[in-house]
């Protein structure tokens, strides 16, 4: 009997500690989330930034330059600052053309957003888990989710990386330790 409630107590303790885990990549996955989200609202701030400079720029170059063209004789400092203004405009545009800040802004949102559906996802599992009764069983569901989270976790965040341009095998992939 003594061997029976040895075995139980081990197979409570491989539960716990496979909960732990699974908790453990839940919050991590929800950290992870939330950083994909704060990036992607400093994102949203950047591009929206740069489109409106974009269109300020764009309606206020012309305008100089047609005024500059209409003066007979104009001042050297007007024109030094048009010549200014124009390299400005385009430098700005230039800039939001290659960094593509909404572009970026789309994928990180969209990596928050399947992030959040993986932790709901877990959270769901890990609750239906916990009503089985068989404690090698729930230990077995438990390491078998924390495996397939940690995974779609990881390609997940490939995706978001070779999104930004990190290439086919991202940085560190998501893989925090």
């Amino acid at each position: 009997m003594s061997e029976a409630s040895e075995s139980s107590e081990h197979s409570g303790h491989l539960v716990e500690g496979a909960k732990e885990a699974l908790l453990e990549s839940i919050e991590e996955i929800g950290m992870e989330r939330l950083d994909y989200t704060r990036h992607a609202q400093w994102l949203k701030r950047l591009n929206s930034f740069f489109n409106v400079l974009v269109v300020l720029l764009g309606v206020a170059t012309p305008a100089v330059v047609t005024y500059l063209t209409q003066l007979p004789n104009p001042d050297p400092s007007l024109t030094l600052k048009t010549i200014l203004l124009v390299g400005v405009a385009a430098a700005v545009a230039t800039l939001r053309g290659l960094f593509k800040w909404g572009e970026k802004y789309g994928f990180a949102l969209m990596t928050a957003m399947k992030l959040r559906e993986l932790e709901s996802y877990a959270r769901l599992e890990l609750e239906e888990i916990l009503h089985t009764t068989n404690d090698m069983m729930m230990y077995g569901r438990l390491s078998t989710l924390n495996r397939e989270l940690q995974e779609e976790w990881t390609a997940i965040v490939r995706r978001q990386l070779v999104s930004e341009g990190y290439g086919s095998e991202g940085r560190d992939a998501g893989t925090r330790k």
